[in-house]
């Protein structure tokens, strides 16, 4: 029963990242290559931009990887590239409901047996995406509908 969801975004930055990274440790290796073969310590200049890389692309793959929505036998959990991980387990959750248009990153609202609502905010899309430009926002019902069924999946099995 575990499941997780990733944005287009996030898939996208997992390649990213690393590629970002890849040219810091490039540009690095160049700084000191040209260094010592020309004898010329202004390329040791290179060396600010191949750190910035190296960090950015490093800020850019841990988001990556932490942006995402999980469902498992506990509940579930979900996480955007910054920010605490939110999650609500099994036996907190009354009901799932889908949320009222206008936020691309509101995928479900979950309503809790002590009358809360949580709002599930996870698996941002882009408004620039295909699918989001065609339907006129973002389509989540594939995580709301695994959402649904894993919940039931779990009620089954407590009875």
């Amino acid at each position: 029963m575990d499941t997780t969801f990733r944005s287009a975004g996030s898939r996208i930055n997992q390649i990213v990242g690393p590629m970002v990274m890849l040219i810091g440790v490039a540009a690095a290796v160049a700084a000191v290559v040209l260094t010592f073969a020309l004898g010329h310590a202004g390329f040791l200049g290179l060396l600010v931009p191949a750190v910035l890389a190296l960090g950015g692309g490093a800020l850019v793959f841990r988001g990556a990887l932490r942006s995402r929505l999980r469902i498992d036998a506990q509940g579930f959990r979900w996480a955007g590239f910054f920010g605490p991980e939110r999650s609500v387990p099994w036996e907190r959750l009354l009901r799932i409901a889908p949320p009222s248009p206008g936020d691309p990153r509101l995928v479900a609202l979950a309503q809790l047996h002590d009358g809360t609502t949580v709002p599930v905010r996870a698996v941002w899309e882009p408004a620039t995406l295909a699918s989001s430009l065609s339907s006129g926002g973002p389509d989540h019902t594939a995580v709301q509908n695994a959402l649904i069924a894993a919940h039931r999946q779990w009620l089954a099995g407590r009875r």
